[in-house]
């Protein structure tokens, strides 16, 4: 089967990996756009390999670190860390045609500011995934757990509609089920809820997901932490469809489904990589800010995951 779609990921990452895996492995063309030319070179020698409870496999999608050989996209999805963005689209200038979908399904909130700066409202998709990938080493991917993939355009157009349900049917006729949101908000407001009370936790703490449910106090913080971020959603008049207490008992359903995961921030902390912590709960402290709503548990998160990020994530040593 052949679409006739030009599809790149941005990010070879666990889950841009992973998602590039399951498409090449249907036979559809995709390509990987790496910003390290020699990581790129030893990906395309040694392929992707995918690990999942059902099997394992092996494929090899083109992947690069020059964008002008690849040429303008049909649809180019992002899967950079967060901070990584604005860089990773300044190399991926040469995909971005007039008819180019640009997709980000990253976590956190605020990247359609960044997308903005390259591609036009209309062009322009958010989305969310509960896919589950853990970066074993450079290329190998665990698939932690299978998941739903919804995406939506920021901005109506019906030319960019037409491409990414195509793109969506070709995810989900990869093993990738996938699906369109009229309004995408909702959707990574639900999600943002579930990282707020997730990824600084286990981060911190050093542990799996479902271990943040055996520990009490862990518990606590975790709900404090969730109703803060339900209530700047609330006062900025989005619609998640969750009343408060279901909003709590939704992300420790999450912790449930995932819980012997290891979350994206926990994996940045073992790797001793930047963290999305400013889009994540840094985030809900900003706008809550600006809407004149207290969230002192999500500030101190915040800060506890900066200053351990910045120090290497090193304990201290007594003299």
């Amino acid at each position: 089967m052949h679409t006739g779609l030009k599809i790149t990921i941005i990010g070879p990452g666990a889950m841009g990996c992973l998602l590039a895996g399951y498409i090449s492995r249907s036979g559809l063309p995709v390509s990987i756009l790496d910003y390290k030319s020699d990581r790129a070179k030893r990906l395309s020698k040694n392929g992707i390999y995918i690990e999942t409870g059902e099997g394992n496999f092996q494929s090899f999608p083109r992947i690069t670190a020059d964008a002008s050989t690849l040429g303008a996209q049909d649809a180019v999805l992002v899967l950079v860390k967060a901070g990584q963005t604005a860089n990773a689209l300044k190399q991926a200038r040469p995909l971005i045609g007039e008819g180019t979908v640009v997709v980000s399904l990253q976590n956190g909130i605020g990247h359609e500011e960044t997308l903005s700066n390259i591609a036009k409202p209309e062009s322009i998709a958010l989305g969310v995934t509960t896919q589950g990938a853990t970066l074993l080493r450079e290329g190998c991917v665990k698939h932690a757990g299978q998941g739903e993939t919804t995406i939506g355009l920021l901005k109506a157009y019906d030319l960019s509609l037409e491409k990414l349900n195509a793109l969506s049917r070709l995810l989900t006729s990869s093993g990738w089920p996938c699906s369109l949101a009229d309004d995408i908000f909702p959707h990574i407001w639900k999600k943002l809820l579930a990282n707020v009370g997730v990824n600084a936790l286990a981060a911190l703490t050093g542990i799996k997901n479902g271990d943040i449910l055996t520990l009490e106090h862990m518990k606590r913080l975790q709900g404090l932490a969730v109703i803060e971020a339900w209530k700047v959603a609330a006062e900025k008049g989005i619609k998640i469809n969750l009343d408060l207490d279901e909003a709590v008992e939704y992300v420790r359903s999450v912790c449930t489904e995932t819980a012997g995961n290891i979350s994206s921030m926990l994996q940045d902390r073992i790797l001793n990589k930047p963290t999305e912590i400013d889009y994540i709960n840094g985030a809900i402290v900003r706008m809550a800010g600006k809407l004149g709503i207290d969230t002192p548990v999500n500030e101190v998160l915040s800060t506890l995951v900066k200053v351990s990020s910045a120090r290497g994530w090193k304990p201290v040593k007594p003299d």
